[in-house]
């Protein structure tokens, strides 16, 4: 059984323990134990990046050729994410990086630079009735690698308040 146990951690920070597992081995350990237990695919897909660095990195270090492998990598596997990808990471994140219970992911762009906006709606406080509950809008950044960056409140309101829907929505 691996020494790290991932369902001690939320995404992000099971991310920052995984930076020092340099064993694919032992990497394969914790996402079996991810799979079997939580079987969160944020965390999957942490596993999975840093299984993929550590077996590049071996690879690299058996004798693969300089120039020819950083150019494919950089051609090939620097790839930014897609939407699709921004909006699971969104998805699986945004609740264990705030804090609460995520609504919905509301709304993604990307910039000219590469770099994400998201915007997502969290129950903050939950009420009876349900059109009583609190709900925060939150932009978070991701950049284009696909991990976020920052967050921020935007808005607090009802979740019965429909003058919000019938407001032009704020840019990002």
């Amino acid at each position: 059984m691996a020494d790290l146990d991932p369902s001690e951690y939320t995404i992000d920070e099971l991310r920052d323990e995984l930076e020092s597992i340099d064993d694919p081995d032992t990497l394969e350990e914790v996402r079996e134990s991810e799979s079997e237990n939580e079987n969160r695919t944020g965390a999957l897909d942490a596993i999975d990046e840093r299984l993929d660095a550590v077996e590049d990195d071996e690879s690299e270090a058996d004798g693969g050729s300089d120039g020819s492998d950083q150019t494919t990598a950089d051609g090939g596997e620097s790839v930014s994410p897609g939407i699709l990808e921004v909006r699971n990471h969104v998805r699986d994140a945004a609740a264990d990086l705030i804090g609460r219970p995520l609504d919905s992911v509301i709304e993604i762009e990307q910039n000219d630079d590469g770099d994400w906006h998201a915007l997502v709606e969290i129950v903050e406080r939950n009420s009876v009735p349900d059109t009583q509950d609190i709900i925060g809008r939150y932009a978070l950044q991701v950049d284009d690698g696909g991990t976020i960056t920052g967050y921020r409140r935007l808005d607090r309101y009802r979740r019965g308040d429909t003058r919000r829907d019938e407001e032009p929505s704020q840019a990002l």
